[in-house]
């Protein structure tokens, strides 16, 4: 069986606008003038439920109390954090739900037609026996949310090889490429869902990536391209390269990005971001070759280690 919540409205773009930026759901389908109604389908990949909000020449008329709610479970702190930060940012007021239960385990807001909406913590636990799951076990790290905030907490450095992915945990530290992948291993290997490791590239600038400091700006460079992996949980991207690494700050640097496998974040990444300054020298008339952005992308490696 699936499941389809259809909802008439009065602004279908303040309503996809709410649904994709708050809540972070993805628009998969739409309609016009089917027999006078207009319509979008918001969900999630991997989901068998979706939402419709229609207009048509007829007014909505709307009716609700203070437990009529809409409940959106995400699976860390993490993602509640980032919820909370765009309803900062986009001046939505929090309200008080009437059940005392969401009071103590939600946060609740309106979307633009007045129903309320709640969002909470669903944590994910490890159910898996593999050798790194038990060492993530072994750590005292009891579900997934305690995983990312631990990874995020280890320092910033790169392992020996990219092919043991328990060197994140046996060294205590790891890069943007380990840490991403370890923990992608992890959510395959205990079947969480829609969560997936990212391989972006963006102009890595002074700006974007203050640690490099002049580096590029000295090489008489605007910015090189930098391989770069993070997560995609739920469709909001997370970034646990460091404790204050955070994604918005190369999120309009990016210039593609595509999801990957853990094992390909050794050989495959390494090929493919040097394929790309090969070409992406060529068609900019770059003054450097791509060996020469690569070393200058080497000290800027060292630097922000």
């Amino acid at each position: 069986m699936t499941f389809r919540y259809a909802r008439h409205t009065r602004d279908l773009k303040k309503i996809e606008k709410f649904y994709t930026d708050i809540v972070g759901l993805e628009k998969t389908g739409s309609f016009e003038n089917h027999e006078n109604y207009h319509g979008i389908f918001l969900g999630l990949k991997n989901r068998d439920w979706q939402l419709e909000f229609t207009t048509s020449e007829d007014e909505p008329n709307q009716i609700t109390d203070d437990d009529d709610i809409l409940v959106f479970y995400v699976n860390s702190e993490m993602e509640l954090d980032f919820i909370k930060q765009k309803i900062k940012s986009c001046d939505i007021a929090i309200k008080k739900p009437e059940n005392p239960y969401w009071q103590k385990n939600g946060i609740m807001i309106s979307d633009p037609d007045g129903f309320r909406i709640v969002f909470s913590i669903r944590h994910l636990h490890f159910t898996s026996s593999d050798d790194l799951t038990n060492l993530v076990r072994d750590r005292n790290i009891h579900n997934w949310s305690e995983l990312l905030n631990f990874v995020k907490e280890l320092p910033y450095g790169r392992n020996q090889n990219r092919h043991d992915l328990s060197l994140v945990l046996k060294d205590n530290m790891g890069s943007c490429s380990s840490k991403h992948a370890f923990v992608k291993k992890i959510a395959d290997m205990n079947y969480f869902e829609n969560i997936q490791l990212m391989l972006g590239i963006y102009k890595m600038n002074h700006l974007n990536t203050p640690k490099i400091g002049g580096i590029i700006a000295d090489s008489g460079l605007d910015y090189i391209p930098e391989a770069h992996c993070y997560l995609k949980m739920n469709n909001r991207r997370i970034d646990l390269t460091t404790k204050e690494a955070g994604i918005g700050n190369i999120a309009n640097y990016l210039m593609e990005e595509f999801e990957i496998t853990p094992d390909q974040v050794d050989t495959f990444k390494v090929e493919y971001h040097r394929n790309f300054l090969e070409k992406w020298v060529n068609e900019q008339n770059v003054k450097w070759d791509a060996q020469q952005i690569w070393e200058v992308r080497e000290k800027c490696i060292k630097n922000f280690s």
